[in-house]
């Protein structure tokens, strides 16, 4: 049985009403909390990881307490070529080498 055919049998016996052709749907995608927000920085719980980025990513609205989809999606290079060298040059200047403190 093909990877396919199972996610179809498994969703089926689930109660997921499919025709045939149709494609499993990918799960939602996750759900971050917003544990604090002090001094610029939002520290995030990915379940029982914690993470923090620069406040100013939050969308508009999000504060401590807040919930969270995180979705991602693949992006070509800046147009501008220089500003994008520049950047990962002042990156790799700024990098250590060290382990990432989470």
């Amino acid at each position: 049985m093909s990877p396919r055919s199972a996610a179809k049998k498994s969703a089926k016996k689930m109660g997921a009403k499919t025709a045939p052709g149709d494609d499993v749907k990918s799960p939602a995608p996750p759900l971050l909390f917003v544990d604090a927000v002090e001094d610029g920085r939002a520290r995030l719980l990915f379940g029982r990881h914690a993470f923090e980025v620069p406040a100013a990513l939050l969308p508009r609205g999000a504060r401590e307490g807040s919930w969270l989809r995180w979705s991602l999606a693949l992006a070509p290079a800046p147009p501008d070529e220089e500003q994008g060298s520049a950047l990962r040059a002042k990156l790799g200047r700024d990098d250590d080498g060290g382990d990432i403190d989470l």
